[in-house]
C-alpha cells in the first residue's frame, strides 16, 4: 500500500515501492560480513523498536485488519486492499519494511552485543527479530530465513518451509530468555536503559513478552493439533502456579510515539496525510454497536453496546451518538479510528496483557470446555482491555455499570465464538487477528463485494498475501503462483 513516508527517532522508514533482493535469518552464523559493528548498539536499538512499531502498523497492521474488516480502504490506494485487489507491488513496502528497516539494524545490535559480551542487548534483538520474522511468515509463508543477510554475496536467498521456522522462532526464544536471564554483571558494559523505548531495559518484562510469544506462536498451531496447542500455550504461560507471561497492563509491550510532525503515531500520520484513505469496517463498528458482523451498517445500536466504543472509532456524522463502519468492497469513510489509536502521541501495541489472557482462554478451551479457569481468564482478557482503552467513564455507555454488564453477558457460557471474537475487539488494528480469523474462522464476517481477481479468483477473505513484486523480479528462488489463497501456510492447511 503506498503509505506516507515516516521519519522517527533516528530512524528513516520509507513506505515506498522499492526494495531490495536481500533479506536476513535469526541465524547466529548469519550475519552481513559488511555491517559495522562500531555503530553505538544504543541508537540502533532504539531506531530498530521505533521501525518495528511503525511497520506493523502501517506495512502490516491496516493490511491484515482491512482484511478483516476492522478497518476499512475506503479511498486511494487503500481501496484495492478493501476488495482484495491490490497488485503485488504494493506488498514490496511491507517486505523492505520488516526485512532492511527492522531485521537488518536488529542484527546488528545482535552482532554487536555478543562481540562486545552484552546479553541483554543480545536477548532484545533476539525476542525482537522473532518477532518479525514471525509477522511476516503469518503473512507470506514460506520466506528466507536461515540463507539470507549476506549483502551483494547472497542476492538470491533461499525461502525456508513455514514449519521450519517456526520451530527455529521457538528456539530463538528460549535462547532469549536465557540470555535475559543472567546476572547483571555478565554484560560487560552500560545496560539496556532510555534506549530501550519499549520496556526501558527492564529483562523482567522482556522475558515476560518472550514467554507470551511462545504461547501465541503455540496457539498459531491449533488447526494442526488443538490439545497439543493449547497445552503448550499453557506450558509457555505458567512455570507450574505462577503467571510468567506479561501479567499486567503496566508490562504491555508497546510503543508511544510523539507529537511531533515527525514521531507521532503512524495510524495518525496516515488519515493527517491521506485523509479519507482508512475508515472503520462494517463488521467492527457493527459489534461495537452491539450487532452482528452481518448485520447492515445502518441498523441502529443493539442493547449491549461495547463501552469501548467512543475510544475505538468516531461518530458519524461528526458530531452525532451514531457510528458506522463501511460494508467490505463499497468504498466510503464513515467512522474512522477514534482517540485511542487515533492521536498522535498513541502507542502502537506489540503485545499484551490481555492478549496473555485470551490465550489462556482458548488454551483451557481447547482442553475442557466447562473449565471455570476459562471464564476467568476471558474475564481479566476484556477487563485488561477496557482498563487500557477506556480513559473516561464519563461516557454513558463506559460507566463501570455498564463496564460490568458488559462483561458479566460475554462470560456466561464461553464459546471458542465468544473468545476469539472478543479478541478480534481488543486486539483492534492489531495484526494478529487476521491470524486467529484464519486458523478459527471467527468472527464469522462476510466476504466483500466484487473482491475477485486473477489472485483470488472466487473472491473469497484473503488467507495469505502474495510475494512483492520485486522479490518476484529479482529472486529466482521466490515460489511462483502465490496468490490470496495458495499456496496454504503450513499452520492453516
Amino acid at each position: 500500500m503506498e503509505f506516507i513516508q515516516h521519519t522517527l527517532i533516528r530512524v528513516t522508514i520509507a513506505v515506498s515501492l522499492f526494495i531490495f533482493p536481500v533479506a536476513c535469518s535469526l541465524q547466529d552464523t548469519n550475519v552481513n560480513p559488511d555491517a559495522s559493528t562500531q555503530t553505538s548498539v544504543s541508537a540502533v536499538l532504539t531506531g530498530a523498536e521505533v521501525a518495528l512499531a511503525f511497520n506493523l502498523g502501517v506495512n502490516a497492521g491496516l493490511i491484515a485488519n482491512i482484511y478483516i474488516q476492522q478497518a476499512s480502504g475506503a479511498n486511494g490506494d487503500a481501496a484495492s486492499f478493501d476488495n482484495y485487489t491490490s497488485s503485488p507491488q504494493y506488498f514490496n513496502a511491507t517486505w523492505r519494511g520488516f526485512y532492511v528497516d527492522v531485521l537488518d539494524e536488529l542484527k546488528i545490535v545482535q552482532r554487536t552485543a555478543t562481540e562486545q559480551r552484552l546479553p541483554y542487548y543480545s536477548g532484545i534483538a533476539r525476542i525482537l527479530s522473532t518477532y518479525s520474522f514471525a509477522t511476516l511468515t503469518d503473512l507470506f509463508g514460506d520466506i528466507p530465513y536461515k540463507d539470507a543477510l549476506y549483502g551483494n554475496k547472497v542476492t538470491t536467498p533461499a525461502f525456508d518451509k513455514q514449519e521450519d521456522i517456526y520451530t527455529a522462532l521457538q528456539l530463538q526464544l528460549d535462547t532469549a530468555i536465557r540470555e535475559l536471564s543472567v546476572p547483571a554483571t555478565d554484560n560487560f558494559g552500560a545496560l539496556p536503559g532510555t534506549d530501550d523505548v519499549i520496556y526501558g531495559g527492564n529483562v523482567e518484562r522482556w522475558k515476560s513478552l518472550a514467554y507470551t510469544l511462545k504461547a501465541r506462536y503455540a496457539i498459531h498451531l491449533s488447526r494442526l493439533n488443538s490439545a497439543a496447542a493449547a497445552q503448550q500455550v499453557l506450558n509457555a504461560l505458567y512455570d507450574g502456579s505462577r503467571f510468567r507471561a506479561i501479567a499486567d497492563n503496566q508490562s504491555d509491550a508497546l510503543v508511544v510515539f510523539g507529537s511531533g510532525t515527525t514521531n507521532s503515531n503512524p495510524f495518525y500520520q496516515q488519515n493527517a496525510n491521506r485523509p479519507g484513505w482508512i475508515g472503520l469496517g462494517a463488521s467492527f463498528v457493527n459489534l461495537l454497536n452491539g450487532n452482528e458482523v452481518t448485520d447492515a451498517p445502518t441498523k441502529p445500536e443493539g442493547l449491549l453496546v461495547d463501552p469501548r466504543r467512543a475510544f475505538f472509532a468516531t461518530p458519524y456524522p461528526t458530531g452525532s451518538n451514531t457510528f458506522r463502519g463501511s460494508a467490505p468492497g463499497i468504498p466510503g469513510a464513515y467512522s474512522v479510528i477514534g482517540t485511542y489509536y487515533g492521536t498522535a502521541t498513541s502507542p502502537i501495541i506489540i503485545s499484551s496483557y490481555s492478549e496473555a489472557k485470551f490465550l489462556e482462554a482458548e488454551a483451557r478451551y481447547r482442553l475442557n470446555a466447562q473449565d471455570p479457569l476459562v471464564k476467568t481468564a476471558l474475564e481479566a482478557a476484556i477487563k485488561a482491555s477496557f482498563a487500557r482503552v477506556i480513559s473516561s467513564s464519563a461516557d454513558p455507555y463506559a460507566t463501570p455499570e455498564k463496564q460490568q454488564a458488559y462483561i458479566a453477558a460475554k462470560i456466561t457460557n464461553p464459546d471458542l465464538n465468544t473468545i476469539i471474537t472478543q479478541k478480534y475487539i481488543a486486539l483492534f488494528l492489531q495484526p494478529e487477528a487476521w491470524t486467529d480469523y484464519r486458523r478459527t474462522g471467527y468472527p464469522a464476517i462476510p466476504p466483500a463485494k466484487d473482491a475477485t481477481s486473477a489472485a483470488n479468483p472466487e473472491g473469497k477473505i484473503p488467507r495469505r498475501i502474495p510475494y512483492p513484486q520485486n522479490e518476484v523480479s529479482l529472486n529466482k528462488n521466490t515460489p511462483a503462483g502465490a496468490g490470496y489463497q495458495t499456496p496454504a501456510l503450513w499452520w492453516d492447511k
